[in-house]
């Protein structure tokens, strides 16, 4: 028997996620809407979600109460199993007979999902590199958070193929779990707005900007004091907040504006906060928890470089005294305020530095790029199983 290539259009895909489908919200929102975009490019595609079912109110309670009253360690209850067995019913009921596949946004909380039909996994980082990135780990019990990276392993093992946003991302998931199969992959991922035809920056200002809708979690108050260093000797310096309001006596100083949320999917929103980056001089993004922020690799498409931290997944998105100035931890407002500084006495350098931000992230970032590098795998898997599932001749 011959089998006849089914054409990639003709493959009837699930897209599982816990989030809405929309741009706004944050970059993780962004990158699911993209995802679902470029795949819908490519396949027929039905989306199911938010699928965010509550855990336990008991459990949550409980986990409480011994961390935070108990001073003890407590259960990690939103991937607690019944937790995860609810996930599982809850995106299982969406399967239909005539998917092709499935395709999760996320690993850890869909890892009880058990499709009968090849699935697929698009992720920025698996649970054991967020849990180590957020928490610590003396909070809850290790027998609990080893048994959800065991499963998270598992689910990701049995995955067709596995798709991280980063090396970085893919790298720590490899060392922490041993994963040894050959379908795991680091396409990245693109920006939440479109890239404009040209770098519009005049050198008329000198501003810089920081994204954050968590301003302490972003490094802020680092920006903050680099900000009242750098006033005296540089008065036309301004600094603008985007996301969350500052904190801080930050109103005391001249200079700073608070922008509000900017949501990418408001014309108006968007509009302004493409002017914003096109004025830019620098992004300062001294984050002290992240994976990979759409925040630089935007700022980039503008021509505007970034001071940020030689930390998570970020050294792929700015490459060190070529796109931008990574610093090393711990970060201080005093080394925010030198490499700032550095740059703005230093025109020619700048100048390089600003073209090769915009060339390196057009290059790198883009989500016609990803789109096609994650539809050719799926469609090669898929392909790949209809042949090795048909009958002998």
């Amino acid at each position: 028997m011959v089998v006849t290539p089914r054409d990639a259009a003709s493959w009837k895909l699930m897209y599982v996620s816990d989030l809405e489908l929309r741009l706004s919200g944050g970059g993780s929102y962004s990158v699911n809407w993209h995802a679902f975009d470029q795949l819908g490019k490519r396949f027929a595609v039905q989306y199911a979600g938010p699928l965010v079912p509550e855990p336990p109110w008991i459990e949550q309670t409980e986990s409480r109460i011994r961390r935070r009253v108990l001073k003890i360690a407590g259960r990690f209850a939103y991937f607690s199993p019944a937790t995860l067995d609810r996930n599982a019913r809850l995106a299982e009921a969406h399967f239909t007979p005539g998917n092709d596949a499935v395709v999760f946004r996320s690993a850890t909380r869909w890892c009880r999902c058990r499709p009968r039909i090849p699935y697929f996994i698009y992720l920025d980082a698996v649970f054991h590199t967020f849990f180590h990135n957020t928490f610590d780990a003396q909070d809850f019990l290790a027998a609990d958070v080893e048994r959800i990276w065991k499963e998270e392993a598992a689910f990701l093992e049995g995955a067709a193929g596995v798709f991280f946003e980063s090396s970085w991302g893919l790298d720590q998931a490899r060392a922490a779990y041993n994963l040894r199969g050959d379908h795991y992959f680091a396409p990245g991922r693109g920006g939440a707005i479109e890239p404009p035809a040209r770098d519009s920056w005049t050198g008329a200002t000198r501003s810089l900007v920081t994204v954050a809708m968590n301003f302490h979690q972003k490094g802020g108050d680092l920006v903050l004091e680099a900000y009242k260093l750098l006033l005296p000797r540089f008065p036309h310096l301004t600094w603008h907040v985007i996301g969350a309001p500052p904190e801080g006596d930050w109103r005391s100083l001249g200079g700073i504006s608070h922008e509000g949320v900017l949501e990418p999917d408001d014309t108006h929103d968007r509009s302004r906060l493409a002017r914003l980056l096109s004025d830019a001089f620098l992004i300062v993004h001294p984050t002290r928890e992240d994976t990979s922020p759409l925040v630089l690799t935007e700022a980039a498409y503008f021509g505007c470089p970034a001071v940020s931290v030689n930390l998570f997944a970020i050294p792929e998105l700015v490459a060190n005294g070529e796109t931008g100035v990574l610093l090393d931890s711990p970060v201080t407002p005093q080394a925010i305020a030198s490499a700032i500084a550095d740059l703005l006495t230093d025109d020619s350098r700048y100048g390089t530095m600003r073209r090769e931000a915009r060339s390196h992230s057009l290059q790198r970032f883009s989500w016609d790029a990803v789109g096609s590098f994650i539809c050719d795998r799926i469609d090669e898997r898929l392909g790949a199983a209809g042949e090795s599932s048909s009958p002998p001749a």
